[in-house]
């Protein structure tokens, strides 16, 4: 007996809203802009004149530690000072080391974080979404 390409047909049945969810969860996947992960809280500002001592605390950090990414979040009713997109604690702990040295406040904190930036074609952000067509 000599072997021979088998041929099989398979249909598959299931409901069209499934389909529907599956394509809104990849078009949100393809928009979503952070991943959760792990930041240093550094400073946290409330009352008259947070806002400037805020970015100015921001400012301070990304002078001392240039490729370290400073934010400055507005959580009413304080202005709180994070750095850095970790996506995990063990990443995050060595500049923490350096940090707390300055800051003796920062803490390792969870957080929703911007994704790694593996080149500088990353860092910038396109004005609009537009998926290619061909």
């Amino acid at each position: 007996m000599g072997a021979f390409p088998l041929k099989a047909q398979v249909e598959i049945i299931a409901d069209g809203r499934l389909q529907t969810l599956l394509e809104q969860h990849i078009t949100f996947n393809e928009i979503a802009r952070t991943t959760p992960g792990f930041r240093i809280k550094v400073g946290v500002f409330t009352g008259a004149g947070s806002k400037k001592n805020a970015f100015e605390l921001r400012d301070e950090i990304s002078n001392n530690f240039p490729d370290l990414r400073a934010y400055v979040f507005f959580e009413e009713p304080n202005f709180t000072v994070k750095c850095g997109d970790y996506t995990s604690k063990l990443n995050a702990y060595g500049t923490y080391l350096q940090l707390k040295a300055l800051y003796p406040s920062s803490l390792i904190i969870r957080d929703y974080v911007n994704f790694p930036v593996l080149s500088k074609d990353d860092l910038i952000v396109p004005e609009y979404y537009e998926e290619e067509t061909e």
